[in-house]
């Protein structure tokens, strides 16, 4: 009998091809580091100078982090400790991975992403869907230079309906992705996600008016307040 997926996914096989990919980008970021610091020491510029840059780079980086933290806990119980690593350290999004993961299990048969103890064989269809997704969007974007000039040109006229084309299509998107679990008032635990997190985001964002380090952890916040939510109602319930 085949072992359950998650043997597989938090495998040290896994952990080892997962770090190797993960290696390969971090020894790209050092030598571009490299390289920029010392153009940058050609160009005039002072060590401390350098060394205050790098500083202050790093501190800003920990806000942005928290969202891809927060992503890689929401991803790591049903894709294990390794490939939600790996997909969020190179590229991917929460939102991508856990749609695509979620439509090539259910067209196994499976109910849900979360609710499956599938086969390695299911598991690995998982993760090839979930890369090739990606890989063939990025594709795209080089198949498709003459729509991107032809959406710059329209969405540079000010007077052109075209500005908001890009705006009206994220929102279609985000409305697709959202309307399931906006429209099943009966999951209490996911209302109470909605809910709680639309509040404090909006509270953040008040309060951010007066204190505006406080409005750049208002995203992150929000996610944690929403998920913190969805856990007490479901022990609750």
């Amino acid at each position: 009998m085949d072992k359950l997926y998650s043997h597989v996914a938090n495998s040290p096989a896994m952990a080892i091809f997962c770090g190797l990919a993960i290696l390969v980008v971090l020894v790209q970021a050092a030598v571009f580091f490299r390289v920029a610091w010392k153009q940058a020491l050609e160009m005039g510029l002072s060590k401390a100078d350098l060394v205050k840059v790098v500083k202050s780079s790093a501190v800003f980086s920990i806000v942005p982090s928290l969202p891809i933290i927060i992503s890689y806990m929401i991803l790591l119980p049903a894709l294990g400790k390794f490939f939600p690593w790996l997909r969020l350290s190179v590229i991917g999004s929460a939102t991508y991975e856990t749609l695509a993961a979620n439509m090539a299990v259910t067209s196994f048969g499976f109910d849900s992403l979360g609710s499956a103890d599938f086969s390695p064989d299911v598991f690995g269809s998982l993760l090839w869907v979930v890369t090739l997704g990606v890989f063939l969007s990025s594709l795209s974007a080089l198949l498709l230079r003459r729509f991107d000039s032809k959406m710059q040109s329209v969405t540079t006229n000010p007077n052109s309906f075209g500005k908001v084309i890009p705006n009206i299509m994220f929102l279609g998107m985000m409305a697709t992705l959202s309307a399931p679990y906006l429209a099943d008032v009966t999951n209490i635990p996911s209302m109470a996600a909605i809910v709680v997190s639309a509040l404090v985001m909006i509270g953040l964002n008040a309060v951010g008016k007066r204190a505006p380090v406080l409005k750049e952890f208002a995203f992150s916040l929000s996610m944690i307040a929403g998920m913190a939510a969805a856990c007490l109602i479901t022990a609750i319930l």
